[in-house]
């Protein structure tokens, strides 16, 4: 029978929360920006890939707002984008939190999350008009 004592308790709660910690952080941020040898870098590197998905999505909806057939359909749009983005804006706040330097990598990686999300359905929403 293995007696435990205070010590190897507090030792076993530590080396949990250090697991724990670590698998949320590599949920959290993609492959890439772990690799990325400094803070800076993978700041950089989450940037990178949210200005790809950004300007993938401002694509998107430009190509259906060309073909909303009215004036109506497209301030409907032009309304639930706007919406949208402040959604996205503010979500991307809350995931990041007081993080300290690693703030921004979480905010762009969900960011670009959100972004290819929005894509996705934009695009369902173009094979509808079509």
């Amino acid at each position: 029978m293995i007696k435990l004592t205070r010590a190897s308790c507090s030792f076993m709660t530590i080396r949990v929360i250090g697991v724990v910690t670590a698998v949320l952080f590599s949920l959290l941020v993609p492959i890439t920006h772990i690799l990325a040898q400094t803070q800076a870098a993978m700041n950089a590197e989450a940037r990178a890939d949210f200005k790809k998905s950004d300007a993938k999505l401002n694509k998107t909806y430009e190509a259906i707002l060309a073909k909303l057939p009215d004036a109506q359909s497209k301030e409907l749009l032009k309304q639930s984008q706007r919406a949208w983005l402040v959604f996205r804006d503010a979500e991307a706040a809350f995931a990041a939190g007081p993080r300290g330097t690693m703030a921004p990598t979480l905010r762009y990686a969900t960011m670009t999350e959100l972004t290819e999300q929005r894509i996705k359905q934009l695009k369902t929403s173009l094979s509808l008009t079509e």
